[in-house]
């Protein structure tokens, strides 16, 4: 027991002491940025630092402190809540003289796939006025609200913005933000008002571009014939998209509606409110599922009425509080989709270590992937003695492999933080993750 220990301790000094040699043990290291940053979270004692204040690409790892920020500043137990209004006043017959309104709150859970429980709202609009005895609004359907910074981000690689991994957050955000796309038809599911798709062919491996808030698709593809050829995309105007599909429920369910807007004359009542699954959940799903579009929701519902770069503000602000140095760091979205972004391995495991000792612990760590069993960490250390004891969250794009979180005891209490960060490898990506896989192995 005594030499394992002892060996334990030599390979963590080892990689301590050789910022520019070898800690992952995979071809090229030499020629590539690690930092790697391991630390006892009940003794203090840092078990590993390489390159620890090395600022890096952290991918997805941004939704670590994404997360954190939004967790430890709002009520896990709230929701977003979107109301729905009649705007006028009700005429004879069952007409309503006025708008349908809906006011946008920024929930990027509306109509989501990851919450199947929770879909219906079109359906609940159709039923609520249905209930109140209205076959006809003289006005329009209205969405309400904006958001500043709206959609995709600029410092988002442009290949990125088309597909559903690259949707923009919007005020109203639907469905995901994205549709089925039949490419030789030009047909969408759910429709898509304004769409406008060229397909172009090309050998090789399909392609599809997209400017930001751009309502034209091209697509380069060796498959023109083919129309029941379908693939995912990203839309430029979700709110379109609901209003488009509203419409067609009123229609089927008997219920007429205008598409001039009566303005703002009248009284409102309130029909429904849509309310999202709570906080907790929508951060633990896109944590497993690496969900981009509700990291740039709750990124601003830390600061709801103010813009994008005011919310990171507030979010550097907030750690800078607790005595975490956020000097060295770029913070460009929440979900780390943009290059631009740097965190260090050692301010990532600040923010880690300080959540473990918070009084949201528990449920921050149980937001995490588990090792062998779940999300992107499915086959990570699967088949070995710390399956289902780490917990980490992990990113990759081109040429980076990232991964944050803990190492769990029996009661899945965090008792160590792990901040592993690789950008510019050359290798294939398995043999960074072997010897991110390694070096756990060896120190746990």
């Amino acid at each position: 027991m005594k030499l394992k220990y002892i060996l334990l301790v030599v390979a963590a000094v080892v990689c301590m002491r050789t910022a520019a040699g070898q800690c992952l043990n995979f071809d090229g290291e030499d020629a590539t940025s690690v930092g790697v940053y391991i630390k006892d979270i009940r003794s203090g004692e840092v078990m590993v630092d390489h390159n620890s204040g090395l600022s890096l690409t952290p991918a997805s790892v941004m939704k670590v402190i994404t997360t954190a920020s939004a967790l430890s500043v709002l009520n896990p137990d709230s929701c977003f809540s979107t109301p729905v209004v009649l705007r006028g006043s009700k005429g004879p017959s069952g007409t309503w003289s006025g708008d349908l309104v809906v006011r946008a709150v920024a929930d990027p859970t509306l109509e989501s796939n990851s919450f199947k429980n929770n879909l219906g709202f079109a359906d609940r609009i159709v039923s609520a006025l249905k209930a109140k005895g209205i076959t006809r609004i003289t006005g329009a359907v209205v969405v309400e609200g904006t958001l500043s910074d709206a959609g995709p981000l600029v410092q988002w690689e442009i290949e990125d913005v088309v597909w559903p991994y690259g949707a923009g957050l919007f005020a109203f955000n639907y469905r995901d933000n994205s549709a089925t796309l039949y490419p030789n038809t030009g047909k969408t599911r759910p429709e898509v008002p304004g769409l406008k798709v060229t397909v172009r062919r090309q050998d090789g491996p399909n392609n599809l571009i997209r400017g930001v808030n751009s309502n034209n698709i091209l697509v380069y593809t060796r498959n023109t014939k083919d129309t029941r050829w379908a693939l995912d995309v990203s839309v430029p105007d979700p709110a379109a998209v609901f209003r488009a599909e509203l419409k067609s429920k009123l229609s089927a369910a008997g219920i007429t509606v205008g598409s001039k807007s009566a303005g703002a004359k009248g009284g409102e009542t309130v029909l429904l409110r849509q309310k999202s699954p709570r906080f907790s959940e929508i951060m633990r799903s896109l944590m497993i599922h690496s969900d981009n579009l509700f990291a740039e929701g709750m990124l601003r519902s830390i600061a709801p009425d103010a813009s994008r770069k005011a919310a990171i503000k507030r979010e550097k602000e907030l750690w800078a509080t607790r005595g975490i140095n956020t000097s060295c760091t770029l913070i460009n979205d929440g979900s780390g989709l943009t290059r631009a972004n740097r965190l260090s391995p050692r301010f990532i495991g600040d923010v880690l270590e300080w959540m473990a000792k918070s009084d949201k612990a528990a449920l921050y760590a149980s937001f995490f992937p588990k090792a062998g069993r779940e999300g992107t960490l499915k086959n990570f250390l699967k088949d070995t003695r710390l399956e289902g004891r780490v917990a980490l969250k992990t990113g990759s794009v081109s040429s980076v492999q990232c991964y944050a979180g803990y190492v769990l005891d029996d009661a899945r209490r965090p008792t160590h933080v792990v901040v592993i960060m690789v950008n510019g490898f050359f290798c294939p990506r398995r043999e960074v993750r072997r010897g991110a896989e390694d070096l756990l192995l060896k120190n746990f």
